[in-house]
């Protein structure tokens, strides 16, 4: 470290967040641990397993959301036999402010050990992936694929043969489906197919994660391609970041990308991952902007922008594939009851929604430049329960508080999000580009003229997960539920000490149903079924909307939150006090 009196004339300054690519990112970590960076801005990449030797200061920009958070942060520095120094500054929002006021609930937190669902069966699949790639790569069938995504492709970009190789190395193992067997949990062999070929159809079917990122890919080299060969044919010079950027899609090293496109598991739990394409920038291989889908429907939206390396990248529309066509559905939804209906596609339904699973682009005519200002987020989303996966089956009820509390089953849900006052977005079905106001031609987001035709959409995402429905005895208003729903979701993850974003809360009729908010399932709702857990959850619930905050109505302290800001004037934090007082009352408790 440096004295006061030694330090550089200088004094740089970069950013670290998981907006980098790899390459970049370990080299800025690099530069910071020798000393050629001197402050580094990071986000949670530098949580877990990052060791700086000899760093004794971090200074952290708000209060983190949890005590398992504050930990990690601070413990970047004073490794060893060293001292650190952690300094917190607290905004003035109400988490901030109650931990200013009692910093010993977060500096000595308690830390709740992660929990995991085994049977979760996209966490399942993505392993069974990873071992088939594994020995698929390992076999002199699949040999020489392994390296970069030109290898995968044989350097052969017009068609994924990779996909059908592996589904024949796949049959043709009986060796590997009993490896497979063995690492599996029994209770899922059926669940993932491996009580017949079933599996190989998660692995390298049509539809499995695997063929869709190439797909993707192979749709963006070839896009690349065609534009190079149209401006050679014009004489136009400007191919240079084109091929630049063609030849970085190539060298990309294979577990990156699969990785990336959460084809093998990797840190965390699964999310249906899409990008926000940077194009033929240049600036664009020194990012990775990747957002879990229900997080990319807003923040990716076309008109939104994000910061990424010091540069604004904008969203012009989805990315469309050709030879796939998004999923698409016709929607209507009561208000009231907040139920939603789909129906297949039709374009001359009122209400429309697509789910952009290849992602975002951004526009090839606008290089992107550093932000003059902070970026705003200009919409938000809306969860839909659509029902239960098996819907002639009815979920096993206990009534506890008085209250009706369902088993874990899983539930589809729909998370939309509809642009500016829910008018939808006009998209483009050729090229996907977005425009307030299309004329008859326009340029597509890579470049070049379309004359496609537009259509207006939601943006959508369909997520199966794990869902408990409750039904409280009183009759409740929209606003009612609200308020009640989101107090117990709240509850639900002071209760269980998880972060408040692993769970989430929408209601149907007048039904509240709390989820994992992860694809799957991770097994948090589950322990509901708990009498004494569901009781806990009220009382962490009543906690919450008892006052404490100062609020009339609701704030962020008690109810609201991002997530929540399409119903923020309808919340009311003793609308939902008086139930859930209530509840507990019921349950012999006050």
């Amino acid at each position: 470290m440096y004295e006061a009196n030694d330090l550089p004339p200088i004094l740089k300054a970069a950013e670290h967040t998981a907006q980098l690519a790899d390459d970049e990112a370990r080299r800025r970590q690099a530069e910071f641990k020798s000393g050629a960076i001197h402050l580094l801005s990071s986000s949670t990449t530098f949580e877990v397993g990052v060791d700086l030797g000899d760093l004794e200061v971090t200074f952290l920009r708000n209060v983190p959301p949890e005590a398992f958070n504050y930990t990690q942060r601070v413990g970047r520095a004073g490794r060893g036999d060293q001292s650190g120094l952690a300094l917190t500054y607290c905004r003035r929002s109400p988490h901030d402010l109650h931990h200013f006021a009692d910093p010993e609930a977060m500096m000595a937190g308690r830390v709740v050990p992660p929990r995991l669902l085994i049977s979760n069966p996209k966490i399942v699949t993505r392993h069974l992936t990873a071992m088939a790639l594994s020995a698929f790569f390992r076999d002199p069938r699949g040999g020489g694929r392994f390296g970069t995504v030109n290898d995968l492709f044989d350097a052969e970009w017009e068609h994924a043969l990779v996909i059908d190789r592996l589904a024949e190395y796949c049959r043709g193992t009986p060796e590997l489906v009993d490896s497979l067997r063995s690492v599996i949990p029994p209770e899922m062999h059926d669940k993932v197919g491996l009580g017949d070929d079933g599996w190989i159809d998660r692995v390298a079917g049509s539809d499995s994660r695997l063929a869709l990122a190439l797909e993707e890919v192979r749709d963006e080299y070839r896009t690349l391609e065609q534009i190079v060969q149209r401006l050679i044919r014009v004489h136009d010079g400007r191919t240079g970041r084109l091929v630049r950027r063609r030849k970085t899609i190539a060298e990309t090293d294979v577990v990156q990308f699969l990785a990336r496109k959460a084809v093998i598991p990797k840190y965390g739990f699964p999310v249906d991952v899409v990008e926000l394409h940077t194009g033929p920038w240049q600036e664009g291989g020194s990012v990775q902007l990747d957002r879990d889908l229900t997080l990319a429907i807003s923040e990716y939206a076309p008109g939104s922008s994000v910061v990424a390396n010091k540069m604004e990248w904008k969203s012009c529309g989805i990315r469309r594939v050709e030879g796939r066509e998004p999923t698409q559905r016709s929607y209507t939804y009561d208000e009231r009851e907040n139920l939603l209906e789909t129906a297949p596609f039709d374009p001359e339904q009122g209400r429309k929604y697509l789910v952009p699973e290849f992602g975002f682009v951004v526009p090839s005519s606008e290089k992107p430049m550093p932000p003059e200002r902070r970026t705003q987020r200009l919409f938000s989303t809306r969860p839909f329960f659509r029902g239960f996966v098996e819907p002639t089956a009815e979920p096993v009820e206990t009534v506890v508080l008085g209250v009706r509390v369902s088993e874990a089953v899983p539930g589809e849900l729909v998370v939309l999000c509809e642009g500016k006052k829910r008018s939808g977005f006009l998209l483009c079905g050729k090229c996907g580009r977005h425009e307030d106001d299309p004329g008859n031609k326009h340029e597509a987001p890579w470049g070049g003229p379309c004359t496609g035709s537009f259509a207006r959409f939601a943006l959508g995402h369909e997520v199966k997960t794990d869902v408990v429905r409750a039904r409280f005895p009183e009759e409740m208003t929209a606003s009612d539920l609200y308020s009640v729903a989101y107090a117990l979701v709240l509850g639900a993850a002071d209760a269980l000490a998880v972060p408040q974003q692993d769970l989430n809360v929408t209601f149907s009729k007048q039904a509240i149903i709390l989820y994992d908010d992860v694809p799957g399932g991770a097994g948090l709702v589950a322990q509901l079924k708990d009498e004494g857990a569901f009781r806990r959850v009220v009382e962490c619930s009543r906690d919450r909307v008892a006052g404490g905050c100062g609020c009339d109505t609701s704030c962020y302290g008690c109810l609201r939150s991002y997530r929540n800001q399409f119903v923020h004037t309808q919340l009311d934090r003793r609308a939902a006090l008086r139930v859930l007082e209530a509840a507990l009352r019921r349950g012999g408790r006050s």
